[in-house]
């Protein structure tokens, strides 16, 4: 791919993952348990030996966590300041077996033996639809055969026709029940790129992965488990 033509992901990684005040409480505003995500990897085989790669690591709450049951843990994200968070959290932690890469889906260029495992969440809705598929190829180009890619993110599942409404009233809900202003939640459907689950499923099947499970929760969100099977070979 040419400079010329390809999308700078830095552009759209979002001004809370960039800004230092944002990122301090990033954790308070989206609290994460990644013990969930954790089992499902064991589920599918996560050893000791295995490599696991999170792409938007964002403050490194996954890969700070799931470091313990693997050999090697690569955390990748395009904001510099969320990488300099997680940095932090491993030297505090002493930790070996993380390391950080100043890197996005598209950008992302794999060193060493092919992962067993990747994960992502809530990070993908940041590129819209082409560059989506370009960035599921390349997750998929870091992982053996056969390996689980789990991805969870911002998926809409309401019938495209009631849109309006269901969108409405998300953000209404959302409104009585968050810390996040009004601008925060307006700004994921006007310059975000969220996009409904039946175009994601066939973005994944055309990129090279199976679909083993697909898991769409409140209309607005959903979580995948996927083998890379690369349909291009």
């Amino acid at each position: 791919m040419g400079p010329g033509w390809t999308i700078d992901e830095k552009r759209h990684a979002g001004t809370e993952h960039l800004d230092p005040e944002e990122v301090a409480r990033f954790d308070e505003k989206m609290p994460f348990d990644p013990s969930v995500e954790i089992d499902v990897l064991r589920e599918f085989g996560l050893s000791r030996e295995d490599t696991v790669i999170d792409f938007g690591t964002g403050t490194g709450v996954f890969p700070l966590a799931v470091a313990k049951h693997c050999d090697r843990v690569v955390a990748v994200d395009v904001s510099e300041t969320m990488l300099n968070a997680v940095e932090e959290k491993i030297e505090d932690r002493r930790m070996r077996n993380v390391e950080t890469v100043h890197d996005g889906f598209l950008s992302y260029d794999h060193s060493g033996g092919p992962a067993s495992f990747a994960f992502s969440k809530d990070a993908l809705h940041h590129l819209p639809d082409f560059w989506k598929i370009e960035a599921l190829k390349n997750v998929g180009n870091t992982l053996e055969a056969g390996g689980i890619f789990r991805l969870r993110d911002f998926v809409f599942s309401f019938d495209p026709q009631d849109s309006r409404t269901e969108i409405e009233s998300w953000l209404e809900e959302k409104n009585r029940s968050t810390i996040f202003t009004d601008e925060e939640l307006y700004v994921h459907f006007r310059e975000e790129y969220s996009t409904y689950g039946f175009v994601l499923e066939a973005l994944l099947e055309r990129a090279g992965f199976e679909i083993l499970e697909a898991t769409y929760e409140d209309d607005f969100y959903a979580a995948y488990i996927c083998r890379w099977v690369d349909c291009s070979e």
